[in-house]
């Protein structure tokens, strides 16, 4: 299956060009604040590793699951094979609010062992400006013909304005609002739709959004919507170190 991934998106590579997608496969290094969230041992969403031992996901990945179900995989390029794997001992979501662009925040039981391939990304501390350019990886799915990546995938993107966004998402029935930002990758084609869920939006080394909800994989260059982590940047920091005192 990895292989067949591998083959399809190295085929797709001359069609869109470095501009949308970037090296694949790519190496861990390049991203290594990336990690999946894993539910019973298997790769749900993916996340951001603000720390050793707090991972920052979409609310809509681990809602509704136990604490015991859910672990967190880092380091390796494979959603369910490789790195390490550090079982979660609290999470914690917005006590407002409750919509999917939500942020979750992780407790690990444990520390990660960072490193060259495991490393934490600093949160932004204000939101990109329309047209900024960003990137966000995960394990999704590049088009509706192309199944779920089983190798971790890079998209690069530009930032879209709020308004411009709110008008171009009319059709999804969804207003776009001030704790969520947008983004577009650089073509035509909306390559990063489903299956990039809880994935880091990353613009200048540092996170500027959470993936929450996704284009559906069609041919409008709709864009996809992130949680503003810089607006919710004080509470992410107070709320990481409450957790590991109470």
């Amino acid at each position: 299956m990895i292989f067949k991934n591998l083959i399809f998106i190295v085929a797709l590579t001359p069609i869109f060009g470095q501009t949308i997608l970037d090296e694949l496969p790519i190496r861990i290094q390049q991203v290594p604040w990336q990690v999946s969230v894993q539910i019973n041992g298997r790769h749900n969403c993916g996340g951001a590793l603000l720390s050793s031992d707090i991972v920052l996901t979409a609310a809509q990945c681990v809602k509704g699951h136990r604490i015991e179900q859910i672990s967190v995989r880092a380091g390796t390029i494979l959603r369910n094979f490789g790195g390490q794997v550090i079982r979660v001992r609290k999470v914690r979501m917005q006590v407002l609010g409750m919509r999917s662009s939500d942020v979750a925040i992780i407790l690990l039981s444990s520390s990660f062992k960072t490193g060259y391939n495991i490393r934490d990304i600093p949160l932004a501390s204000s939101p990109p400006k329309a047209g900024t350019r960003a990137t966000v990886s995960g394990w999704g799915q590049l088009g509706a013909i192309v199944p779920p990546s089983e190798i971790l995938l890079r998209v690069n993107l530009n930032i879209v304005d709020q308004l411009k966004c709110s008008t171009e998402n009319v059709a999804k029935q969804r207003i776009v609002l001030a704790d969520e930002i947008c983004a577009a990758p650089r073509g035509i084609i909306p390559l990063a739709c489903q299956g990039f869920s809880g994935g880091p939006l990353v613009s200048a080394g540092k996170l500027v959004g959470i993936v929450s909800w996704n284009n559906q994989c069609g041919f409008l260059n709709i864009p996809s919507t992130y949680a503003n982590i810089p607006l919710l940047k004080l509470w992410i920091e107070t709320t990481s170190n409450l957790m590991r005192i109470l």
